[in-house]
């Protein structure tokens, strides 16, 4: 006697395809990671930007130890860049070499300009703006005497050792010139500016117009450059009037 077996022809349900209500849940799921893993996302990079330029601005710190060890103990100068001493041509030389230099353009200009020549350097600094003229750091000015004007007219440079406070003398930073004037400064990380100092560590100042009222406001970048070792770094201006220290 045989007996047929019945055999079911309905798929089981871990065969079938997810239901509507799994398939919500899981879109649910993904929008929920997705909103949190995207401001990650976007800290993370900030952040990596941010340790660039300060990477960036510490190389140069070190190329500028290095022009003062070979210059005997004068800082480059910050004349005017038809100078062939301009600051960026001899720091350039010390980091680069016989690497061809980018010309600086003129301004006004695009950042995306300034960006295509000079990305991928030292001299370039991730948190630049795209503004017209945009520029990543400045050089300050004020550690110069004389400041050339013209190919015709020199610059003086300022020896090491006439500077009161290297830890307290602003060199480089960042800036929306390649001249570092206090109307240059440019605060690109939350409201800060990245800034090199003579001894060649680096730092976050906020700017003399900072409405930061939080104690790391007193972290400030002095207003008036003539009256300040922070700006000058000499103890003495040209009339030999003593500087209030920074």
């Amino acid at each position: 006697m045989s007996t047929s077996t019945r055999h079911s022809l309905s798929t089981p349900r871990w065969v079938a395809g997810f239901t509507l209500v799994e398939l919500l849940t899981v879109i649910a799921i993904i929008g929920i990671l997705a909103g949190i893993l995207i401001p990650v996302v976007g800290t993370v990079r900030a952040k990596a930007r941010m340790s660039t330029s300060l990477s960036n601005l510490r190389q140069l710190g070190t190329a500028v130890q290095i022009f003062i060890t070979d210059n005997r103990g004068t800082l480059p100068v910050n004349s005017s860049s038809h100078s062939t001493h301009y600051w960026y041509r001899e720091l350039w030389k010390i980091i680069y070499g016989d690497r061809t230099r980018p010309a600086i353009p003129p301004t006004p200009d695009t950042g995306e300009r300034y960006t295509s020549l000079l990305s991928g350097t030292v001299f370039y600094t991730p948190l630049m703006e795209m503004d017209a003229g945009a520029r990543s750091f400045g050089f300050s000015p004020y550690l110069n005497e004389f400041v050339g004007t013209a190919p015709s007219i020199p610059a003086t440079p300022l020896r090491i050792e006439r500077i009161a406070n290297p830890p307290r003398t602003l060199m480089i930073a960042d800036s929306k010139n390649m001249d570092l004037y206090t109307k240059d400064l440019m605060p690109r990380n939350n409201g800060q500016v990245h800034c090199l100092f003579v001894d060649g560590h680096v730092a976050k100042l906020f700017p003399p117009d900072s409405t930061v009222t939080d104690p790391a406001a007193e972290r400030r970048i002095p207003h008036n450059p003539n009256q300040s070792t922070f700006w000058r770094g000499v103890e003495r201006n040209s009339s030999g009037a003593l500087l209030i220290p920074y």
